[in-house]
């Protein structure tokens, strides 16, 4: 974790050659670091043109725009520096200023004082951090709805129910009067009405993490049923070799592509099975079943000789039947295609946003979102599914115990870890500077 008491400096502005440069300054207090920079008085939202002394032999002109803590981006005084747009120029100016007292910021280290001066919410700093990230107009979109606060309007109107339903539940934990609980099945419908509305804002949230972070796609099965092909297919691109021969496929194959503009990890992997002799083909699969538990969906291809072939892969799954153009042996629990003949490909991409609930227009995703955010929703829903379960209202100790469980998980999506060093590390996937 960063010292919070430094003053610090960064260029804020996107690396390389352009007609300004943007260095930002933060600190308690700038009135020492003003003195020795010539500056006698500035006023907060006020600019002036102050020409560095930089070394002996050279000086820079630059705009110089001071806000006033705390009405700042961080919270504490800001100055923030523009100069001609030359890397080099830059370089000289930070450690001129690294001299006379400043120190390099590290990635994310301004958002993260404005999180902890409450100057924006955690919800709002990722948003930031998926703003800035942004690959298409659609995450663009998202990204800015989540700023204007929309994803935590959900979240608020999540830990306002949930209150609600705690203060129910531990209010009557001390009382036996049959009239105090005589509302215990309305209490019931409460919880279950709150459960649903839950499954929903994940569902939707589900959405957002595909958009921003893409979705990992895993494409199994025996060996020699389709797979490479229909990995070149979705990347319209000779990604993976196709061969008659069994065990081509030995390592991982990855290649990402777009689908209705939601990036898609793709990874082909080695054909499953039982009995290769090959060390290499076994290291293989064994990479391909490491890889089912991090992934998203599965695609599962089977042909007609491999039709019996079933995989419980506790992920949501599409199963494939192949090469229906040399068999017409069809299967009702597939979906039956020809790759070769490009037959099919259509309900595989439908398939791929029907099974994981995606919008099949990206634009439609309400707001932007992370992993982080839904397994903190899904802890939280087990362990409210497990308090319905407890179905008498004798147990409503174990029912407030699962309920203040299910609402720590939803209040660490708005204020993540009391750890400084956990704080430190989520706020390190930023950019340094901002």
């Amino acid at each position: 974790m960063y010292s919070l008491t430094d003053t610090i400096i960064a260029c804020s502005s996107p690396p390389g050659r352009g007609a300004i440069s943007i260095i930002r300054i933060s600190g308690g207090d700038l009135t020492e670091l003003f003195k020795k920079i010539g500056i006698k008085k500035i006023g907060n939202k006020e600019s002036l043109v102050k020409e560095l002394q930089l070394n002996n032999d050279f000086k820079e002109k630059c705009v110089l725009t001071f806000f006033k803590s705390p009405n700042s981006f961080t919270g504490e005084d800001v100055l923030e520096i523009n100069c001609h747009g030359n890397p080099l120029m830059v370089e000289i100016i930070i450690n001129f200023f690294l001299k006379i007292g400043c120190r390099k910021a590290g990635p994310g280290e301004f958002t993260m004082r404005g999180f902890l001066n409450n100057k924006i919410s955690f919800l709002e700093a990722e948003a930031i951090d998926d703003l800035i990230s942004a690959e298409s107009e659609e995450q663009l979109l998202a990204s800015a709805k989540s700023l204007s606060g929309k994803f935590e309007k959900k979240v608020d109107e999540a830990i306002k129910d949930l209150k609600q339903l705690r203060v129910y539940a531990e209010s009557n934990i001390d009382f036996s009067d049959q009239e105090i609980l005589e509302d215990f099945d309305e209490f019931r419908r409460n919880l279950t009405i709150f459960i649903r509305k839950l499954e929903e804002l994940i569902s939707k949230t589900n959405s957002s993490k595909y958009l921003i972070e893409g979705v990992k796609v895993v494409i199994t099965g025996p060996p020699n049923v389709g797979k490479s092909t229909l990995m070149n297919i979705l990347t319209e691109e000779k990604t993976s070799i196709v061969s008659e021969i069994q065990g081509t496929t030995r390592d991982l194959v990855q290649k990402s592509c777009k689908i209705n503009n939601i990036n898609f990890s793709l990874y082909d992997t080695a054909g499953i099975h039982e009995g290769s002799s090959d060390p290499i083909e076994q290291e293989g699969i064994a990479l391909a079943k490491s890889l089912l538990d991090k992934s998203d969906v599965v695609i599962e291809i089977v042909d007609n000789t491999s039709d019996d072939y079933f995989v419980n892969y506790k992920k949501p799954v599409i199963r494939v039947k192949n090469k229906i153009d040399i068999s017409q042996d069809v299967s009702e629990n597939r979906l039956n295609v020809s790759l070769l003949n490009r037959i099919g490909i259509k309900e595989i991409k439908d398939a791929l946003f029907d099974t994981l609930n995606i919008p099949n227009q990206a634009k439609l995703i309400s707001f932007s979102a992370r992993s982080r955010h839904t397994e903190l929703m899904k802890h939280s829903l087990n362990e409210l599914k497990t308090a319905a379960s407890l179905s008498s209202d004798k147990n409503l100790e174990l029912i407030a115990e699962h309920l203040r469980r299910a609402s720590n998980f939803i209040g660490e999506i708005k204020s993540p870890y009391s750890s400084d060093d956990l704080l430190g590390e989520i706020f390190s996937s930023f950019c340094i500077g901002k």
